[in-house]
């Protein structure tokens, strides 16, 4: 090709041009070059051997514009680069911009791939991850980056334990107050940390670890992310949230927050069903055994959500609609709500189709909910003055969705 007969001093001077076309073509011819052998043993054996650190730094700003080709990374991987660029990141005396594009190339390099994160983790890597997110000065773009690359190790399940050791679920719970100058950040940080927990198996190691995230004042922090407009962020804030609820940790603190229950009443107005599914499950448990809360998230207005939420297209959408009317249910003073709603209509929906027949999955010591149907229609039909309103409300509106007639639903 005629690309190949320009000399090395050619292509660098071009790289240098006013001409962005010309400083293009002269970098992609450079870097084609770069992967080819001897080419790239060259460059990794500088970024390993080389005891002048100039030479070093050059070598993986090289490493790293290598890595933003896809078709490039299984070569180097191939060629040993990983494990070069986790020394780079263990190596003190580089500079930062060399740790930092060292933790770029690795976070290009793993991305997608099981096999990659758990050898750099056989290489070491978690010590200097832990120890830049940790620094003490202002945050900056290493901490940045290396937050990346614990993020994809977080995705790997068999690699939580490594990093729960090395004391990640601390380190995250304080770095989600950082955004870096990028709105992410905290969203990055609290997947990570959601995941992490979420994979422990010990009950009691759990609230333990829970318990220590209170110490960096967790509860306001999260009860700002649910505020938020990123419904990613406020996905991962409220499965925070739930780990405490579904433990039993901070019930009291997380109930205490102002505006707590307005929020949720907000996010139940969502179209989005994950949005739904999470809110509805974590609002179960915060409201278990306790009146005042739940009296307080009827007086917010969620129990004027529940009708579009037990309509639901989601399956579990509905389940966890019926388990919350299931607590609210038990207060009088919302039962006339509960019925010209059109929620008890959609309760009788559900009893007449298959959800009433699915047990739980997630928390089996939940009732399922057939058994919360009969008890919400106990009450109803219980109470005299509920059961003429539930008359006075089919006859007004001519619906026949209160009627159970199980000769016709007997599919």
């Amino acid at each position: 090709m005629v690309e190949d007969r320009i000399s090395m001093d050619a292509l660098a001077k071009l790289a240098r041009s006013d001409s962005i076309v010309l400083q293009g073509s002269s970098v992609r011819i450079l870097l084609s070059r770069a992967m080819r052998e001897p080419n790239l043993r060259y460059i990794l054996d500088t970024v390993a051997q080389s005891e002048i650190e100039e030479e070093r730094w050059k070598g993986v700003t090289t490493l790293q514009l290598l890595t933003r080709n896809e078709h490039n990374r299984a070569i180097l991987v191939d060629a040993g680069a990983l494990e070069i660029l986790v020394d780079t990141l263990k190596d003190p005396e580089n500079r930062e911009k060399s740790h930092r594009y060292a933790a770029v190339s690795i976070c290009e390099l793993i991305s997608g791939s099981e096999t990659r994160r758990k050898l750099v983790v056989q290489y070491g890597i978690l010590e200097p991850l832990s120890r830049f997110l940790v620094k003490v000065e202002p945050a900056n773009e290493l901490q940045y980056w290396s937050l990346m690359v614990v993020h994809q190790l977080a995705s790997c399940e068999a690699l939580h334990p490594a990093l729960i050791n090395v004391g990640l679920i601390r380190t995250l719970a304080e770095m989600s107050r950082l955004s870096f100058g990028n709105a992410n950040m905290p969203k990055i940080c609290l997947q990570s940390l959601v995941r992490l927990i979420i994979s422990m198996d010990d009950d009691t190691e759990v609230r333990w670890r829970l318990s220590e995230l209170l110490e960096y004042d967790i509860v306001p922090l999260i009860a700002t992310y649910i505020r938020s407009d990123d419904f990613e962020l406020v996905y991962w804030a409220l499965g925070l949230v739930h780990e405490f609820a579904i433990k039993g940790v901070a019930l009291d603190d997380f109930k205490e927050t102002r505006g707590l229950c307005r929020s949720i009443n907000v996010l139940l107005a969502a179209e989005e069903a994950y949005i739904s599914r999470i809110v509805l499950r974590t609002l179960k448990f915060m409201m278990l055994r306790d009146d005042e809360f739940q009296l307080q998230a009827l007086n917010a207005g969620i129990g004027l959500r529940l009708a579009k939420c037990l309509a639901s297209k989601d399956d579990d959408v509905k389940y966890w609609a019926l388990s919350v009317s299931h607590e609210f249910i038990l207060h009088p003073e919302w039962r006339q709500q509960f019925i010209e709603s059109g929620a008890f209509a959609q309760v009788i929906n559900i009893g007449l189709s298959t959800v009433s027949r699915k047990p739980l999955k997630a928390a089996s010591e939940i009732l399922p909910a057939k058994k919360y149907i009969m008890d919400i229609l106990v009450v109803i039909w219980g109470s005299k003055d509920d059961l003429d309103l539930l008359l006075e409300t089919r006859h007004n509106s001519g619906s026949e969705a209160y009627s159970i007639r199980c000769e016709s639903q007997s599919t």
